[in-house]
């Protein structure tokens, strides 16, 4: 449990330095990178690539750290980011839960962009 709560500060403390360095200054602008992204990738499975643009490695990142996220459990068990997706899920499959989310609720893309992406990956792999 602490060490859940203390990756949880890194990741509010990382994102607050994300701010100031704009980065990622939406949930409106990562939906745009990671549509980029999504459009340019070439490839599959395991032999993808990506652009090497900026916007694509921070739409990358970003969504690698997500999914770095998404395993974290409370002792009980219960996800700390409330979606459940499967262990082999890949960066390119939330990336892509993302961009479907993103395109169908435009309204959850003026808020804090972590929450947009939580709730895009709640949508689509809900906890049973």
């Amino acid at each position: 449990m602490r060490y859940a709560f203390a990756l949880l500060l890194a990741l509010i403390a990382a994102a607050a330095w994300s701010q100031k360095a704009s980065a990622v200054e939406s949930a409106r602008e990562l939906a745009g990178y990671c549509q980029k992204l999504e459009r340019g990738t070439k490839g599959a499975a395991q032999h993808i690539q990506i652009p090497n643009t900026k916007e694509a490695l921070l739409c990358w990142g970003y969504m690698q750290a997500m999914q770095d996220l998404s395993v974290l459990a409370y002792e009980d068990g219960t996800r700390i980011m409330g979606s459940c997706p499967p262990e082999q899920t890949t960066v390119l499959q939330l990336i892509r839960s993302f961009v479907t989310y993103a395109r169908s609720h435009p309204a959850e893309l003026e808020g804090n962009t972590a929450v947009a992406v939580f709730k895009a990956l709640q949508h689509t792999f809900p906890c049973r």
